[in-house]
């Protein structure tokens, strides 16, 4: 008969084996991760210095010190990693604009105002990349639709509030469709970036404008 010691040593080396093979997945994963930062870098990088559609996937690899094969182990394609960076972005952005909103004073067109200046502040510097994550949302995945859809609800919620409570107070008409004026407003924000960049405004410019868009939109939407 096997002595009690003999039985449990397969039973040990199972365990052993699952160790090594966790500390092997854990050690592949931190690797993915690795190259998965130095592609969102370098494409972040050429993005910025040469444009979104002049960038190709080997430039990218090639930047990031990995082969091409490299590139598409951690992303889809290219639209992907774009929607990665300015995810990050927008993420960062939308946690701003929630911890001003509440802060904000003045009627509801100054504090919409006040929101979407810190939009601008924040999208300005990129706003190439902007502009071709806008463009590439016209045909990328119903996956990626899904996902930066939920992340762009934050905003909306935010233009909501503060018009919700506009009509609440009789600044605005209490039948007003508060939904449909969310929709407006963003597509005309939105719009005016591709304006912006082709007329050559800054971020002072969108301001302006932005102002003078509201004020005609609210003077339909004002009880009187």
């Amino acid at each position: 008969m096997r002595s009690v010691e003999n039985r449990l040593l397969p039973y040990t080396g199972s365990i052993h084996v699952g160790r090594l093979r966790g500390r092997r997945v854990k050690i592949r994963d931190a690797k993915k991760q690795a190259s998965r930062a130095r592609v969102i870098e370098a494409a972040r990088a050429l993005f910025e210095e040469v444009g979104f559609q002049e960038t190709t996937v080997r430039m990218i690899a090639e930047r990031a010190g990995l082969s091409p094969g490299g590139v598409f182990t951690t992303f889809d394609d290219k639209v992907a990693i774009l929607c990665q960076i300015l995810g990050e972005h927008r993420e960062r952005l939308f946690q701003e604009i929630e911890i001003l909103a509440p802060t904000l004073t003045g009627t509801t067109q100054d504090r919409l105002r006040a929101v979407i200046a810190l939009a601008h502040q924040y999208e300005f510097p990129r706003l190439r990349m902007v502009l071709a994550y806008i463009g590439a949302s016209y045909s990328w995945s119903r996956k990626l639709e899904e996902e930066h859809r939920v992340l762009h609800r934050r905003l909306a919620r935010v233009i909501g509030a503060v018009i919700q409570e506009g009509v609440e107070r009789g600044e605005l008409h209490r039948d007003l469709d508060v939904d449909l004026l969310v929709e407006v407003i963003s597509s005309v924000y939105l719009r005016n970036y591709r304006t912006a960049y082709y007329a050559g405004f800054g971020a002072e410019d969108l301001n302006t404008r932005i102002a003078r868009q509201l004020a005609l939109v609210f003077d339909g939407a004002q009880a009187r």
